[in-house]
Protein backbone atom coordinates (compact mmCIF):
# COMPACT_ATOMS: atom_id res chain seq x y z
CA UNK A 1 0.00 0.00 0.00
CA UNK A 2 2.90 2.86 0.66
CA UNK A 3 6.33 2.48 -0.33
CA UNK A 4 8.84 4.78 1.11
CA UNK A 5 11.42 5.95 -2.22
CA UNK A 6 13.35 8.91 -0.63
CA UNK A 7 14.04 10.17 3.16
CA UNK A 8 15.52 13.38 4.68
CA UNK A 9 15.07 12.68 8.64
CA UNK A 10 11.95 12.40 9.55
CA UNK A 11 10.31 13.35 5.83
CA UNK A 12 9.89 11.13 3.09
CA UNK A 13 8.68 10.83 -0.53
CA UNK A 14 6.44 8.11 -0.97
CA UNK A 15 4.20 6.21 -3.13
CA UNK A 16 0.66 5.28 -1.93
CA UNK A 17 -1.48 3.15 -3.61
CA UNK A 18 -5.57 2.64 -3.29
CA UNK A 19 -7.09 -0.73 -3.26
CA UNK A 20 -8.62 0.60 -6.39
CA UNK A 21 -5.20 0.33 -8.15
CA UNK A 22 -5.20 4.51 -7.79
CA UNK A 23 -2.06 5.92 -7.25
CA UNK A 24 -0.23 9.13 -5.27
CA UNK A 25 2.70 10.33 -4.58
CA UNK A 26 3.54 11.83 -0.91
CA UNK A 27 3.83 14.36 0.89
CA UNK A 28 0.27 15.06 -0.95
CA UNK A 29 -1.74 17.88 -0.92
CA UNK A 30 -5.55 17.63 -0.92
CA UNK A 31 -7.59 20.13 -1.40
CA UNK A 32 -10.76 20.15 0.42
CA UNK A 33 -13.71 20.10 -2.03
CA UNK A 34 -17.44 20.83 -1.30
CA UNK A 35 -19.12 18.56 -3.44
CA UNK A 36 -22.18 21.13 -4.15
CA UNK A 37 -20.51 24.03 -4.81
CA UNK A 38 -16.83 23.05 -6.23
CA UNK A 39 -16.08 26.54 -5.95
CA UNK A 40 -12.60 25.58 -8.08
CA UNK A 41 -13.68 22.47 -9.98
CA UNK A 42 -11.20 19.26 -9.08
CA UNK A 43 -11.43 18.55 -12.59
CA UNK A 44 -9.67 21.97 -13.30
CA UNK A 45 -7.25 21.41 -10.73
CA UNK A 46 -6.30 17.62 -12.22
CA UNK A 47 -5.61 19.35 -15.28
CA UNK A 48 -3.63 22.44 -14.70
CA UNK A 49 -2.19 21.67 -11.15
CA UNK A 50 -1.36 17.75 -11.53
CA UNK A 51 -3.33 17.70 -8.55
CA UNK A 52 -3.18 13.83 -7.67
CA UNK A 53 -5.77 13.81 -4.73
CA UNK A 54 -8.26 15.47 -3.35
CA UNK A 55 -10.46 15.14 -0.20
CA UNK A 56 -14.45 15.98 0.01
CA UNK A 57 -17.19 15.55 2.38
CA UNK A 58 -18.75 11.95 2.92
CA UNK A 59 -21.84 14.01 5.36
CA UNK A 60 -22.88 16.21 2.57
CA UNK A 61 -22.85 13.91 0.39
CA UNK A 62 -24.84 11.63 2.80
CA UNK A 63 -27.32 14.48 3.17
CA UNK A 64 -27.55 16.53 -0.35
CA UNK A 65 -26.08 14.04 -2.92
CA UNK A 66 -26.08 10.66 -1.86
CA UNK A 67 -28.86 8.61 -4.95
CA UNK A 68 -26.29 10.42 -7.02
CA UNK A 69 -23.37 9.44 -5.59
CA UNK A 70 -24.53 5.94 -5.67
CA UNK A 71 -25.05 5.83 -8.89
CA UNK A 72 -22.10 7.76 -10.54
CA UNK A 73 -19.56 6.79 -7.83
CA UNK A 74 -17.61 9.90 -5.66
CA UNK A 75 -15.19 9.96 -8.77
CA UNK A 76 -18.30 11.02 -10.81
CA UNK A 77 -19.66 13.04 -8.82
CA UNK A 78 -16.52 15.34 -8.81
CA UNK A 79 -15.30 14.69 -11.88
CA UNK A 80 -11.88 13.70 -10.95
CA UNK A 81 -10.20 10.56 -12.41
CA UNK A 82 -7.46 11.17 -8.87
CA UNK A 83 -7.60 9.73 -5.49
CA UNK A 84 -10.55 11.15 -3.69
CA UNK A 85 -10.75 11.04 0.11
CA UNK A 86 -13.88 11.45 1.77
CA UNK A 87 -14.02 12.80 5.68
CA UNK A 88 -16.80 11.64 7.60
CA UNK A 89 -18.29 15.03 8.21
CA UNK A 90 -17.24 14.61 11.89
CA UNK A 91 -16.27 18.44 12.14
CA UNK A 92 -19.55 19.18 11.68
CA UNK A 93 -19.60 18.46 15.20
CA UNK A 94 -17.90 21.53 16.26
CA UNK A 95 -19.30 23.77 13.54
CA UNK A 96 -22.91 22.64 14.45
CA UNK A 97 -23.06 20.22 17.31
CA UNK A 98 -23.76 17.21 15.54
CA UNK A 99 -24.43 14.43 12.65
CA UNK A 100 -27.46 13.13 11.87
CA UNK A 101 -25.77 9.86 11.10
CA UNK A 102 -24.44 6.90 12.57
CA UNK A 103 -21.10 5.84 12.14
CA UNK A 104 -22.23 2.21 10.07
CA UNK A 105 -24.11 4.64 7.99
CA UNK A 106 -20.81 7.20 7.26
CA UNK A 107 -19.08 3.89 6.55
CA UNK A 108 -21.41 2.41 4.34
CA UNK A 109 -21.78 4.94 2.32
CA UNK A 110 -17.91 6.05 1.63
CA UNK A 111 -18.00 2.25 0.90
CA UNK A 112 -20.24 2.31 -1.59
CA UNK A 113 -19.45 5.46 -3.39
CA UNK A 114 -16.15 4.07 -4.64
CA UNK A 115 -14.11 6.40 -1.89
CA UNK A 116 -10.18 5.69 -2.25
CA UNK A 117 -9.34 6.68 1.34
CA UNK A 118 -12.21 6.85 3.78
CA UNK A 119 -12.46 8.28 7.75
CA UNK A 120 -14.38 6.77 10.44
CA UNK A 121 -16.95 9.33 12.26
CA UNK A 122 -15.11 11.03 14.57
CA UNK A 123 -15.91 13.78 17.18
CA UNK A 124 -13.10 16.23 16.83
CA UNK A 125 -11.41 17.61 20.35
CA UNK A 126 -10.57 21.14 19.27
CA UNK A 127 -9.49 23.92 21.74
CA UNK A 128 -11.52 22.70 25.18
CA UNK A 129 -11.00 21.59 29.03
CA UNK A 130 -9.39 18.10 29.60
CA UNK A 131 -12.72 16.48 30.08
CA UNK A 132 -14.36 17.45 26.66
CA UNK A 133 -11.22 16.21 25.31
CA UNK A 134 -11.20 12.32 27.17
CA UNK A 135 -14.95 12.82 25.68
CA UNK A 136 -13.87 13.46 22.17
CA UNK A 137 -11.41 10.84 22.38
CA UNK A 138 -13.80 7.77 24.09
CA UNK A 139 -16.55 8.75 21.57
CA UNK A 140 -14.24 8.48 18.75
CA UNK A 141 -12.41 5.09 20.07
CA UNK A 142 -16.66 3.68 19.84
CA UNK A 143 -17.06 4.88 16.54
CA UNK A 144 -14.24 3.26 15.67
CA UNK A 145 -15.23 0.24 17.07
CA UNK A 146 -18.21 0.06 15.51
CA UNK A 147 -17.08 1.14 12.17
CA UNK A 148 -14.83 -2.04 12.55
CA UNK A 149 -17.07 -4.34 12.98
CA UNK A 150 -19.36 -3.24 10.36
CA UNK A 151 -16.35 -3.44 8.33
CA UNK A 152 -15.63 -7.23 9.56
CA UNK A 153 -19.40 -8.15 8.86
CA UNK A 154 -19.28 -6.54 5.30
CA UNK A 155 -16.02 -8.51 4.41
CA UNK A 156 -14.18 -6.97 1.23
CA UNK A 157 -12.94 -3.88 1.95
CA UNK A 158 -13.21 -1.08 -1.44
CA UNK A 159 -11.68 1.58 0.48
CA UNK A 160 -8.36 2.32 2.76
CA UNK A 161 -9.41 3.51 6.10
CA UNK A 162 -7.77 5.89 8.20
CA UNK A 163 -7.76 6.25 12.03
CA UNK A 164 -8.65 10.06 12.78
CA UNK A 165 -6.60 10.92 16.50
CA UNK A 166 -8.33 13.30 18.82
CA UNK A 167 -6.74 14.63 22.09
CA UNK A 168 -5.83 18.22 20.76
CA UNK A 169 -3.34 19.87 22.84
CA UNK A 170 -3.59 16.78 25.41
CA UNK A 171 -0.37 14.84 23.95
CA UNK A 172 -0.92 11.84 26.54
CA UNK A 173 -4.22 11.41 25.28
CA UNK A 174 -3.03 12.09 21.61
CA UNK A 175 -1.11 8.82 22.55
CA UNK A 176 -3.65 6.89 24.45
CA UNK A 177 -5.87 7.54 21.11
CA UNK A 178 -3.28 6.46 18.57
CA UNK A 179 -1.75 3.37 20.46
CA UNK A 180 -5.64 2.17 20.65
CA UNK A 181 -5.88 2.79 17.18
CA UNK A 182 -3.17 0.70 16.31
CA UNK A 183 -4.27 -2.57 17.45
CA UNK A 184 -7.55 -1.96 15.68
CA UNK A 185 -6.59 -2.51 11.90
CA UNK A 186 -6.46 0.55 10.23
CA UNK A 187 -4.33 1.47 6.80
CA UNK A 188 -3.06 4.65 7.81
CA UNK A 189 -3.90 7.32 10.63
CA UNK A 190 -4.79 10.73 10.76
CA UNK A 191 -4.64 14.02 13.20
CA UNK A 192 -7.53 15.85 14.22
CA UNK A 193 -7.80 19.43 15.44
CA UNK A 194 -4.92 21.69 14.35
CA UNK A 195 -7.17 23.86 12.64
CA UNK A 196 -8.08 26.11 16.10
CA UNK A 197 -4.29 26.36 16.96
CA UNK A 198 -3.35 27.61 13.40
CA UNK A 199 -5.92 30.18 13.89
CA UNK A 200 -4.38 31.31 16.90
CA UNK A 201 -0.64 30.99 15.35
CA UNK A 202 -0.08 28.15 18.17
CA UNK A 203 2.34 26.22 15.77
CA UNK A 204 4.34 24.94 18.90
CA UNK A 205 1.23 23.29 19.93
CA UNK A 206 0.68 22.05 16.42
CA UNK A 207 4.33 20.97 15.67
CA UNK A 208 3.83 18.82 19.48
CA UNK A 209 0.71 17.16 18.85
CA UNK A 210 2.08 16.18 15.40
CA UNK A 211 5.36 14.30 17.19
CA UNK A 212 3.25 12.92 19.84
CA UNK A 213 0.65 11.25 17.24
CA UNK A 214 3.82 10.09 14.65
CA UNK A 215 5.82 8.82 17.53
CA UNK A 216 2.92 6.92 18.58
CA UNK A 217 1.71 5.31 15.71
CA UNK A 218 5.69 4.25 14.43
CA UNK A 219 6.66 4.97 10.69
CA UNK A 220 5.22 2.04 8.76
CA UNK A 221 1.99 4.20 7.77
CA UNK A 222 1.00 7.10 6.07
CA UNK A 223 -0.11 9.98 8.63
CA UNK A 224 -2.53 12.17 7.32
CA UNK A 225 -2.89 16.01 8.59
CA UNK A 226 -6.71 17.26 8.77
CA UNK A 227 -7.15 21.35 8.25
CA UNK A 228 -3.12 21.67 7.21
CA UNK A 229 -3.93 25.33 6.72
CA UNK A 230 -1.44 27.62 4.94
CA UNK A 231 1.82 26.32 2.40
CA UNK A 232 4.39 28.28 4.76
CA UNK A 233 3.79 25.15 7.54
CA UNK A 234 4.02 22.51 4.79
CA UNK A 235 7.96 21.72 5.55
CA UNK A 236 7.31 21.80 9.01
CA UNK A 237 4.55 19.38 9.15
CA UNK A 238 6.52 16.93 6.38
CA UNK A 239 9.93 17.12 8.51
CA UNK A 240 7.88 16.14 11.49
CA UNK A 241 6.44 12.56 9.40
CA UNK A 242 3.22 13.96 7.81
CA UNK A 243 2.89 12.45 4.62
CA UNK A 244 -0.47 13.63 3.30
CA UNK A 245 -2.93 16.75 4.58
CA UNK A 246 -5.91 18.89 3.44
CA UNK A 247 -6.94 22.18 3.49
CA UNK A 248 -9.59 24.36 2.45
CA UNK A 249 -7.41 28.00 3.21
CA UNK A 250 -7.45 28.04 -1.09
CA UNK A 251 -10.74 29.22 -1.10
CA UNK A 252 -11.22 30.63 2.53
CA UNK A 253 -8.50 33.10 2.29
CA UNK A 254 -10.22 33.73 -1.36
CA UNK A 255 -13.34 34.91 0.11
CA UNK A 256 -11.68 36.96 2.58
CA UNK A 257 -9.56 38.48 -0.32
CA UNK A 258 -6.79 37.62 0.91
CA UNK A 259 -3.76 36.21 -1.62
CA UNK A 260 -1.23 33.82 -0.96
CA UNK A 261 2.05 33.75 -1.04
CA UNK A 262 4.99 31.02 0.29
CA UNK A 263 5.19 33.01 3.81
CA UNK A 264 2.27 34.46 4.32
CA UNK A 265 -0.58 36.44 2.90
CA UNK A 266 -1.39 39.68 1.67
CA UNK A 267 -4.98 41.68 1.41
CA UNK A 268 -5.72 42.82 -2.06
CA UNK A 269 -6.39 46.10 -1.32
CA UNK A 270 -2.53 46.47 0.02
CA UNK A 271 -1.12 45.03 -3.60
CA UNK A 272 0.89 46.97 -5.78
CA UNK A 273 2.64 44.39 -7.24
CA UNK A 274 1.13 40.36 -8.06
CA UNK A 275 4.70 38.85 -6.41
CA UNK A 276 3.79 35.81 -8.31
CA UNK A 277 4.69 34.24 -12.29
CA UNK A 278 1.49 31.52 -11.84
CA UNK A 279 -0.61 31.52 -14.72
CA UNK A 280 -3.52 33.54 -13.00
CA UNK A 281 -0.82 36.59 -11.89
CA UNK A 282 0.72 36.70 -15.33
CA UNK A 283 -2.15 37.88 -17.03
CA UNK A 284 -3.42 41.10 -14.80
CA UNK A 285 -2.33 43.08 -12.66
CA UNK A 286 -2.81 44.28 -9.23
CA UNK A 287 -5.23 46.70 -9.80
CA UNK A 288 -6.99 44.83 -12.56
CA UNK A 289 -7.61 42.03 -10.00
CA UNK A 290 -9.21 44.15 -7.52
CA UNK A 291 -12.08 45.60 -10.30
CA UNK A 292 -13.03 42.15 -10.84
CA UNK A 293 -16.30 41.56 -9.75
CA UNK A 294 -16.59 40.06 -6.82
CA UNK A 295 -17.10 36.30 -7.41
CA UNK A 296 -14.80 36.26 -10.08
CA UNK A 297 -12.13 37.79 -7.87
CA UNK A 298 -13.12 35.21 -5.66
CA UNK A 299 -12.24 32.52 -8.45
CA UNK A 300 -8.96 33.95 -9.65
CA UNK A 301 -7.43 34.05 -6.10
CA UNK A 302 -8.45 30.82 -4.89
CA UNK A 303 -7.23 29.59 -8.63
CA UNK A 304 -3.53 31.81 -7.66
CA UNK A 305 -3.79 30.14 -3.56
CA UNK A 306 -3.77 27.08 -5.10
CA UNK A 307 -0.62 27.32 -7.18
CA UNK A 308 1.03 28.54 -3.95
CA UNK A 309 0.54 25.69 -2.36
CA UNK A 310 1.25 22.77 -5.02
CA UNK A 311 4.39 24.94 -5.97
CA UNK A 312 5.31 24.29 -2.11
CA UNK A 313 4.65 20.93 -1.95
CA UNK A 314 6.77 20.49 -5.62
CA UNK A 315 9.43 22.42 -2.91
CA UNK A 316 9.17 20.03 -0.21
CA UNK A 317 9.87 17.35 -2.41
CA UNK A 318 12.76 18.85 -4.11
CA UNK A 319 14.58 19.25 -0.51
CA UNK A 320 13.51 15.96 0.54
CA UNK A 321 15.51 14.66 -2.69
CA UNK A 322 18.25 17.14 -2.14
CA UNK A 323 18.89 16.71 1.48
CA UNK A 324 18.16 20.15 2.30
CA UNK A 325 14.71 20.09 4.02
CA UNK A 326 16.12 21.01 7.25
CA UNK A 327 17.89 23.97 5.71
CA UNK A 328 14.22 24.91 4.05
CA UNK A 329 12.56 24.79 7.70
CA UNK A 330 15.13 27.59 8.57
CA UNK A 331 14.58 29.75 6.07
CA UNK A 332 10.67 29.26 6.17
CA UNK A 333 10.97 29.52 9.98
CA UNK A 334 11.67 33.10 9.71
CA UNK A 335 8.44 33.66 7.89
CA UNK A 336 6.43 34.70 11.15
CA UNK A 337 7.18 35.08 15.27
CA UNK A 338 4.99 32.26 15.77
CA UNK A 339 6.63 29.86 13.25
CA UNK A 340 10.04 30.56 14.46
CA UNK A 341 8.75 29.91 17.65
CA UNK A 342 7.40 26.62 16.63
CA UNK A 343 10.97 25.69 14.94
CA UNK A 344 12.54 26.62 18.31
CA UNK A 345 10.14 23.76 19.50
CA UNK A 346 11.45 21.56 17.10
CA UNK A 347 15.23 22.32 17.62
CA UNK A 348 15.20 22.05 21.54
CA UNK A 349 13.29 18.64 21.50
CA UNK A 350 16.28 16.43 22.78
CA UNK A 351 13.72 13.10 22.11
CA UNK A 352 13.05 14.39 18.46
CA UNK A 353 16.27 15.49 17.53
CA UNK A 354 17.74 11.85 18.49
CA UNK A 355 14.97 10.52 16.05
CA UNK A 356 15.75 12.92 13.27
CA UNK A 357 19.77 12.27 13.82
CA UNK A 358 19.22 8.57 12.91
CA UNK A 359 17.56 8.91 10.00
CA UNK A 360 19.96 11.92 8.62
CA UNK A 361 21.05 11.38 5.44
CA UNK A 362 24.48 10.19 4.57
CA UNK A 363 24.87 11.18 1.17
CA UNK A 364 23.31 14.68 -0.72
CA UNK A 365 22.79 15.97 -4.20
CA UNK A 366 23.78 19.45 -3.20
CA UNK A 367 25.71 21.20 -0.29
CA UNK A 368 24.96 22.06 3.00
CA UNK A 369 24.10 25.53 4.00
CA UNK A 370 24.51 26.76 7.62
CA UNK A 371 23.66 30.07 9.30
CA UNK A 372 23.87 30.90 12.66
CA UNK A 373 24.24 29.19 16.12
CA UNK A 374 20.15 27.52 15.41
CA UNK A 375 22.40 25.82 11.91
CA UNK A 376 24.44 23.67 14.43
CA UNK A 377 21.31 22.10 15.80
CA UNK A 378 20.32 20.40 13.07
CA UNK A 379 20.45 16.75 13.44
CA UNK A 380 22.80 16.38 10.04
CA UNK A 381 25.11 18.25 12.27
CA UNK A 382 24.89 16.26 15.19
CA UNK A 383 24.75 12.92 13.43
CA UNK A 384 27.84 14.56 11.58
CA UNK A 385 29.86 15.08 14.68
CA UNK A 386 28.53 11.85 16.50
CA UNK A 387 29.40 9.63 13.39
CA UNK A 388 33.23 11.15 13.21
CA UNK A 389 33.65 10.45 17.17
CA UNK A 390 32.60 7.14 17.37
CA UNK A 391 33.71 5.89 13.85
CA UNK A 392 36.25 7.57 13.09
CA UNK A 393 38.25 9.56 15.96
CA UNK A 394 37.35 7.20 19.32
CA UNK A 395 40.98 5.90 20.34
CA UNK A 396 42.41 6.92 16.80
CA UNK A 397 45.55 8.68 18.47
CA UNK A 398 46.77 5.39 20.36
CA UNK A 399 49.11 7.91 22.20
CA UNK A 400 50.72 9.32 19.29
CA UNK A 401 50.50 13.25 18.14
CA UNK A 402 48.43 15.26 15.81
CA UNK A 403 48.89 17.94 13.08
CA UNK A 404 46.19 19.98 12.82
CA UNK A 405 45.52 22.18 9.63
CA UNK A 406 43.44 25.07 9.06
CA UNK A 407 40.17 24.11 7.48
CA UNK A 408 40.97 27.03 4.93
CA UNK A 409 44.38 25.37 4.11
CA UNK A 410 44.85 23.96 0.48
CA UNK A 411 46.83 20.37 0.74
CA UNK A 412 48.31 19.22 -2.51
CA UNK A 413 49.10 15.17 -2.17
CA UNK A 414 52.70 16.31 -2.54
CA UNK A 415 53.19 18.15 0.22
CA UNK A 416 51.01 15.99 2.39
CA UNK A 417 53.56 13.22 0.64
CA UNK A 418 56.38 15.36 2.36
CA UNK A 419 54.93 15.31 6.03
CA UNK A 420 56.23 13.47 8.98
CA UNK A 421 54.49 9.92 8.66
CA UNK A 422 53.83 9.29 12.36
CA UNK A 423 51.59 12.54 12.91
CA UNK A 424 47.79 12.09 12.03
CA UNK A 425 46.27 14.93 9.97
CA UNK A 426 43.22 16.70 10.95
CA UNK A 427 41.71 19.73 9.78
CA UNK A 428 40.60 22.41 12.04
CA UNK A 429 38.04 25.16 12.41
CA UNK A 430 34.96 23.02 10.80
CA UNK A 431 31.20 23.43 12.37
CA UNK A 432 32.04 19.43 12.88
CA UNK A 433 35.37 19.54 14.17
CA UNK A 434 38.08 17.93 13.35
CA UNK A 435 38.49 16.57 10.10
CA UNK A 436 40.64 13.37 9.55
CA UNK A 437 42.38 13.82 5.81
CA UNK A 438 40.87 10.99 4.59
CA UNK A 439 37.78 12.32 5.44
CA UNK A 440 37.94 15.85 4.03
CA UNK A 441 35.78 15.32 0.69
CA UNK A 442 33.34 13.42 2.16
CA UNK A 443 29.81 14.34 2.19
CA UNK A 444 28.61 16.36 4.10
CA UNK A 445 32.21 17.81 5.64
CA UNK A 446 33.43 19.69 1.98
CA UNK A 447 29.52 20.27 1.14
CA UNK A 448 29.16 22.91 3.71
CA UNK A 449 29.02 26.79 3.36
CA UNK A 450 28.82 29.02 6.17
CA UNK A 451 29.99 33.05 6.95
CA UNK A 452 32.98 33.44 9.05
CA UNK A 453 30.75 35.10 11.18
CA UNK A 454 29.42 31.47 12.89
CA UNK A 455 32.78 30.70 14.09
CA UNK A 456 33.45 33.88 15.52
CA UNK A 457 29.68 33.77 17.19
CA UNK A 458 29.65 29.99 18.27
CA UNK A 459 33.13 29.93 18.66
CA UNK A 460 32.71 28.63 22.58
CA UNK A 461 30.48 25.41 21.08
CA UNK A 462 32.88 24.45 18.07
CA UNK A 463 36.09 24.83 20.36
CA UNK A 464 34.69 22.21 22.87
CA UNK A 465 33.73 20.05 20.08
CA UNK A 466 37.00 19.74 18.83
CA UNK A 467 38.64 19.17 22.46
CA UNK A 468 36.11 16.42 23.08
CA UNK A 469 37.02 14.57 19.37
CA UNK A 470 40.82 15.14 20.35
CA UNK A 471 40.59 14.07 24.42
CA UNK A 472 38.48 11.00 22.56
CA UNK A 473 41.03 10.23 19.78
CA UNK A 474 43.94 10.08 22.67
CA UNK A 475 46.55 12.31 21.69
CA UNK A 476 49.64 13.01 23.72
CA UNK A 477 51.01 15.79 21.54
CA UNK A 478 50.24 18.17 18.69
CA UNK A 479 51.09 20.40 16.29
CA UNK A 480 49.06 23.50 15.24
CA UNK A 481 49.53 25.09 11.82
CA UNK A 482 48.80 29.19 11.75
CA UNK A 483 46.42 29.92 9.77
CA UNK A 484 47.47 32.29 6.68
CA UNK A 485 44.35 34.24 6.97
CA UNK A 486 42.48 36.01 10.19
CA UNK A 487 39.52 33.86 9.35
CA UNK A 488 40.60 31.12 11.81
CA UNK A 489 43.17 33.76 13.79
CA UNK A 490 41.12 33.63 16.76
CA UNK A 491 39.82 29.88 16.83
CA UNK A 492 43.39 28.95 16.82
CA UNK A 493 44.72 30.90 19.76
CA UNK A 494 41.81 29.63 21.37
CA UNK A 495 42.36 25.62 20.88
CA UNK A 496 45.93 25.75 21.07
CA UNK A 497 45.16 27.34 24.83
CA UNK A 498 42.74 25.11 25.57
CA UNK A 499 44.66 21.98 24.72
CA UNK A 500 47.35 23.11 27.25
CA UNK A 501 45.58 23.17 29.89
CA UNK A 502 44.13 19.76 28.88
CA UNK A 503 47.88 18.97 29.56
CA UNK A 504 48.72 18.33 26.12
CA UNK A 505 51.83 19.44 24.65
CA UNK A 506 51.25 21.91 21.43
CA UNK A 507 53.55 23.40 19.05
CA UNK A 508 52.50 26.10 17.04
CA UNK A 509 53.63 26.40 13.28
CA UNK A 510 54.31 29.55 10.98
CA UNK A 511 54.88 27.16 8.12
CA UNK A 512 54.34 23.39 6.97
CA UNK A 513 58.51 23.58 5.96
CA UNK A 514 59.28 23.35 9.69
CA UNK A 515 57.85 19.74 9.27
CA UNK A 516 58.60 18.74 5.55
CA UNK A 517 61.22 16.11 4.61
CA UNK A 518 64.73 18.24 3.60
CA UNK A 519 63.55 20.97 5.83
CA UNK A 520 64.39 19.37 10.00
CA UNK A 521 61.14 17.00 9.57
CA UNK A 522 61.27 13.24 9.70
CA UNK A 523 60.66 10.61 6.79
CA UNK A 524 57.29 11.62 4.43
CA UNK A 525 54.28 9.75 3.95
CA UNK A 526 52.91 7.49 1.30
CA UNK A 527 49.16 9.18 0.37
Amino acid sequence: MFEIIAEDHLGRIGRLRTRGGRVAETPLFLPVINPVTQDVPAGWMRENLGAEAVITNAYIILRRLRDEALRKGVHGVLGFDGVVMTDSGGYQVLEYGGVEASPEEIAELQEEIGSDIAVPLDIPTGLCSREKAEESVERTLRNLEATIEFLRRRGVRRCLWAAPIQGGIHLDLVHRCANKEREMGFDLYALGSPTPLMEEYRFDKLFQMIYAARSAVGFGEPLHLFGAGHPMIFPFIVALGVDMFDSASYILYARDDRYMTETGTIRVEKLDYLPCCCPICSKMSAAELKQLPRNERIRMLAMHNLHICFMEVRRVKQAIRDGRLMELLEQRARSHPSLYQGFIEIMQNEDLLRLMEENAPISGRRGVNLYDEMSLRRPLVRATRRRLLENCLAGRGRGGEALLLPETLKLSLEKASRLPENLDILFYGSPYGLIPLGLRYTYPLSQTNYPKALLDECLDELIAEAIKQFEAAGYKGAYILKPETRRLEIFEKELARRLRELGVEVRELESLKELMSGSGGGAGRNV
